[in-house]
């Protein structure tokens, strides 16, 4: 077999231009050329991650071994070299293009999406084996299986077969979040399904890539050569190989965690052969991967308790603002060993030590996706794909940041605490109306709905007041100015829950009655009234004290 379609040459990675138009470029032009583009635009946002993997492997591998005209480095001689040569780009604007081509030239042989030795990111030991798929279940955007065709499909039935230059984007998405669906054996999840994947963007895709390129080398650790996966000559055919955590950057990024061979017929792709891929255990990751929120949990009792680490996932359910406390900062930022930012914030972090960003002005955009998975018939299996991200002010990584941090905390504690009484509310007229706890599955909405209707609800004034913040405002007077708004809101939203289910008045205040007769008469409407009362008064005791503050101290002044 020819090889073709190499994808050094071969367009296929979709950027978005500075006029809003997209379009496919080649590998080479996606890195060369990216202070051009304002960013991937591929069909998915998890697909998007998936590139931004493959172009930040190369540029670890590349800058690594070359310096900026080309020349073989040794960084046990000088480990601050690369950090250097990230800062004479960063400076220039454009990534040097001499070692990006020695390399490609090198390794030109391993970029072939179809080869008889080395197709990219592929195995030839599965043509005849492994599980077969139609291309349908490769597209990111439907994941349809051969048993059921999804109800809704953006595609016709044409539209399932796939070009050369959509299989390679598919191809890497295919490997970082397929299902676990393959047979003989079942394979173990990728390791991207089991990350709270986040990346800081760039006003560029050439700002993108350098601000998750993280070109600080850890000093305690000897390790300097970078080797994607694409550079093993082992022909590995086995089904879930354990291996031991990669230690380099490179090779983490470019982890094969399916085996994977494209099926074709004539120039379009029609389906694919799968069986698991390379995975490690979870408790063997310590720091190596920098695109992960992170979550510790306690390993062992008392004295002896130490603290470890694991990828957080995040969930469709959850606004990715709530998790703040574990993206920049918590109570207990001073103490490390319950405490990991991602790896992207610490070189953020470093990039405003280093005077390289101006703490005073630049704003961290930060983004996160993810595939969501459900655990059905001892399966994991894709239900949806989900994007979101939080702007916030980059002194908030600072220890000048740090009674910021703590105060957003609180007001996310608040923002929890209200949308658990929204839970209590919609329960209690619920109950009022008749309905019992066996009648849970009649409800009108779900408890579970009306918290996530309440968190879209203050979805936009809490992340254009966390996007606001800078360290010249009074924090109380700042404050009070969101908790006014949120109060509302939750008044608003409880009202309309009420109406939902026909109670009338139910923040007015309860009036005792007199006698048995229009107690019983009014008992259902009282229930109604009680329960808006409490919700009224928790709401009050959640947002009131910051607006408390600043009232008593306009008093004292006055």
């Amino acid at each position: 077999m020819a090889s073709e379609f190499n994808l050094i040459d071969e367009a296929w990675i979709r950027v978005m231009t500075p006029d809003f138009q997209v379009r496919e470029v080649s590998l080479r032009d996606a890195l060369l050329n990216a202070q051009n583009f304002l960013g991937l635009a591929g069909e998915t946002k998890t697909q998007d991650f998936a590139i931004l993997r493959l172009l930040l492997a190369i540029m670890y591998t590349v800058f690594y071994r070359y310096d900026l005209d080309g020349n073989e480095i040794d960084l046990s001689d000088n480990p601050d070299l690369v950090f250097d040569n990230w800062c004479d780009m960063w400076r220039a604007r454009q990534i040097s293009s001499k070692p990006i081509e020695i390399y490609f030239e090198k390794w030109r042989e391993r970029f072939w999406l179809f080869d008889d030795e080395h197709p990219f990111f592929q195995s030839n030991a599965l043509k005849e084996t492994g599980s077969y798929f139609s291309s349908a279940k490769m597209i990111g955007t439907l994941f349809e299986s051969a048993n059921k065709r999804r109800l809704f499909p953006n595609r016709i039935n044409e539209g399932r077969e796939l070009t050369y230059s959509e299989a390679a984007r598919w191809l890497l998405h295919l490997n970082s979040f397929d299902d676990t669906a393959a047979k003989k054996p079942t394979p173990k999840r990728t390791w991207l399904s089991r990350c709270g994947l986040v990346a800081v963007k760039g006003e560029s895709l050439f700002e993108t890539i350098f601000l998750n390129f993280c070109a600080n080398h850890d000093t305690s650790k000897d390790v300097f050569d970078e080797k994607p996966s694409w550079e093993d000559d082992k022909k590995v055919a086995e089904s879930n190989r354990l291996i031991a955590v990669p230690k380099d950057q490179a090779a983490l990024l470019s982890l094969i965690s399916r085996r994977i061979c494209l099926c074709r017929e004539g120039d379009k792709i029609t389906g694919y052969r799968i069986s698991g891929g390379d995975y490690f255990e979870d408790d063997e990751l310590l720091t190596e991967e920098n695109m992960t929120l992170w979550t510790s949990y306690q390993d062992g009792k008392g004295k002896n308790a130490l603290y470890k680490f694991k990828p957080k996932l995040y969930t469709s359910t959850e606004k990715f603002w709530r998790e703040f406390g574990i993206i920049a900062g918590s109570k207990e930022t001073e103490n490390t060993a319950k405490f990991k930012r991602p790896g992207v914030l610490d070189w953020v972090g470093c990039l405003m030590e280093k005077g390289i960003l101006d703490s005073k002005s630049y704003v961290v955009k930060l983004v996160t996706a993810a595939v969501i998975y459900e655990f059905k018939a001892m399966l994991w299996l894709v239900i949806d794909n989900i994007y979101d991200g939080v702007d916030f002010h980059a002194q908030l990584l600072q220890d000048v940041g740090v009674r910021w941090r703590t105060r957003i905390i609180e007001e996310i504690e608040k923002c929890e605490k209200a949308a658990q009484q929204v839970f209590y509310l919609y329960k209690a007229l619920q109950k009022a109306k008749g309905r019992a706890d066996k009648d849970a599955k009649t409800e009108l909405s779900g408890e579970s709905d009306a918290k996530m209707q309440f968190y879209d609800r203050i979805d936009r004034p809490f992340r254009l007041w966390l996007a606001g913040i800078d360290d010249t405002q009074d924090i109380d007077e700042y404050t009070a100015s969101l908790e006014k708004e949120l109060l509302l809101i939750a008044r608003n939203f409880g009202e309309e829950i009420a109406k939902q289910i026909g109670s009338q008045n139910v923040f007015s205040y309860r009036k005792l009655m007199d006698s048995k007769d229009d107690k019983k008469k009014s008992k259902e409407g009282n229930d109604k009234k009680f329960a808006g009362e409490i919700f009224s008064a928790s709401l009050n005791r959640y947002f009131a004290t910051i607006s408390k503050k600043i009232f008593d101290r306009a008093g004292e002044n006055h």
